[in-house]
């Protein structure tokens, strides 16, 4: 066996007799002399070989790699090549492990609490499809360290915007002068154009973006940029990456809207959509800052890894460097030291904290359904099959990780007979989410899925209506404060008000606070829809994917 590949063999004997009679083939003797001498020094060569070979034994110890989904295949196969050396430490045979964790997903967990229920376990080495990130993570003083200063470069995708050909071609942005960023702003502030931006809290393509759409010119940030930037996004839309404006411009081609892209993604749409006004990428003159991958081995010195480990993803780090890494969707980097120098952690902290600015933070109590009904039925999130149970914790842990240090959580439960007299619990009281507080929040999340299911219906309404009490008792100025239920139900037998009394109730209070309705599975939205509005809120459908929360951040 080969790092546990069990190769089969076929049997040499063919189980065929040899006919009676016939004449037998002569063989001359200097031929099977010569054979024999062959075979034995075959068989020689073979065990040297096999000796040489085998400088490890035992299981192969392998050290996590955290890799961005467009560059996750190529690094696996590379790991794969690697371990096929059988580079060792000590006489153990060592490799490297790929996880594929979004770049995005990567800095929340590297700045704040690694999730390795989610993320998987905590990565020796990162790599992010686009060195910004790295930057990101160094802008913080707590998490500066955790980055090393000599990253290899892998490769790099453009900045574009993705522009119908139409349009590009009335705007004379196909052969002449390419646009400015300003130009662009100008023209999504007065309607001309819809500019729809990636995220660049939760997307590689719309924290470039806008990096270059905020720069000064000279590597820095401004602030009347951004506010440009704001405001043309203001005018468009915001969504969390930009796989939803393809699906949107594949359904609906809008040849107004433009959208934030990196210019393999307009390739690949292309290709696969086929549409009869094809996208073309356009990158905005002084654009300066590209999506640059690269491999970086996280400093053992900060205590996030061992020595020892951090020494082997160093030296896959060397195969990767002396093998010349190459993915089909990035560009060579003939100059990685000043590709390493398009964004610096001074710039990029500036542009991230000033478009966080312009939002307002979450101050968030969770009502989490923990009745029977949503332990008995089976919903499909994140690629698996969970009960609608387990999906709402896993949906809220994600929403607890994604949030940003300023915003406050909480969490209740509710079912029959939760706490004495009253079917709701308070679990974790409102905080903010420092390192500490965000992770006692997941850890009682995961705590409250692992009790058993209170029995009996969904008591939703007077919950509901208690919670949101709460929230307005302990409201937040300046914050927009709300509850957020997870629920796979949406009737309740168990409470004496009905659906309409609750509505009334709700809105008879008169709060600034807002109630998002979360239905999972066979969730009844209209009664998740009523009580969500009477608040000012709205009904969301639970998405198989999650990424709920900028839906509910606004």
């Amino acid at each position: 066996m080969v790092f546990g590949i069990e190769h089969k063999v076929k049997s040499h004997r063919t189980g065929r007799r040899r006919k009676k009679g016939g004449a037998k083939m002569q063989v001359a003797p200097w031929i099977v002399i010569t054979l024999v001498c062959v075979l034995v020094a075959s068989s020689l060569t073979w065990g040297f070989v096999t000796l040489l070979r085998s400088g490890c034994s035992g299981d192969v110890f392998r050290v996590t790699v955290a890799a961005a989904p467009s560059v996750f295949s190529s690094l696996d196969d590379a790991a794969q090549e690697w371990e096929s050396t059988q580079p060792e430490v000590d006489g153990r045979c060592v490799g490297v492990e790929i996880t594929e964790v979004s770049s995005a997903e990567a800095a929340r967990g590297i700045t704040g609490t690694w999730d390795a229920k989610s993320l998987g376990p905590r990565p020796i080495a990162w790599v992010p499809d686009s060195q910004a990130w790295a930057s990101w993570v160094a802008s913080s003083e707590s998490s500066a360290g955790y980055v090393t200063a000599e990253p290899l470069v892998l490769g790099q995708a453009s900045s574009v915007l993705a522009v119908p050909e139409s349009t590009a071609t009335s705007l004379d942005w196909l052969g002449g002068q390419p646009p400015t960023w300003a130009d662009v702003l100008a023209l999504a502030t007065d309607g001309t154009l819809n500019l729809a931006a990636a995220n660049p809290r939760t997307s590689t393509e719309g924290l470039v973006s806008m990096l270059n759409a905020t720069s000064d010119g000279a590597g820095g940030f401004s602030e009347d940029a951004m506010a440009a930037y704001s405001a043309a996004v203001e005018a468009g839309s915001v969504t969390d990456d930009v796989a939803e404006q393809f699906a949107a411009s594949a359904e609906a081609p809008d040849p107004a809207t433009v959208f934030t892209a990196l210019d393999y993604q307009v390739e690949t749409f292309n290709a696969t959509a086929a549409p009869a006004d094809p996208l073309v990428p356009v990158t905005p003159s002084g654009s300066a800052v590209s999506a640059v991958a690269s491999y970086m081995v996280l400093d053992g010195a900060t205590g996030w890894v061992s020595e020892s480990d951090a020494g082997i993803a160093s030296r896959f780090g060397d195969f990767l460097a002396s093998s010349g890494f190459t993915d089909a969707d990035l560009k060579p980097v003939d100059d990685p030291a000043a590709a390493l120098a398009q964004t610096t952690p001074e710039a990029v902290g500036q542009a991230v904290r000033s478009w966080q600015s312009d939002r307002q933070d979450l101050n968030i109590l969770f009502l989490v359904d923990r009745s029977i009904a949503a332990v008995e039925e089976s919903v499909t999130y994140d690629g698996e099959d969970l009960t609608s149970s387990d999906a709402t914790i896993r949906m809220a842990v994600e929403m607890v990780e994604q949030m940003e240090s300023t915003y406050r959580a909480g969490l209740w439960e509710y079912g029959v007979g939760a706490d004495d007299g009253a079917n709701w619990r308070s679990v974790t009281d409102i905080a903010e989410m420092s390192d500490e507080n965000r992770e006692t929040l997941s850890s009682d999340l995961y705590d409250i899925s692992d009790d058993e299911a209170y029995e009996g219906g969904s008591p939703l309404y007077d919950s509901l209506v208690a919670a949101y009490e709460y929230m307005s008792e302990n409201a937040s100025e300046g914050e927009l404060n709300v509850v957020v239920v997870l629920t796979n139900s949406g009737e309740d037998t168990a409470s004496l008000p009905t659906v309409d009394e609750t509505a009334a109730s709700l809105t008879a209070l008169d709060s600034s606070v807002k109630a998002y309705t979360v239905g999972f599975g066979s969730a009844n939205a209209d009664n998740l829809t009523q009580l969500a509005e009477a608040t000012g809120g709205s009904y969301i459908e639970a998405p198989a994917e999650g990424n709920v929360l900028s839906s509910i951040g606004g």
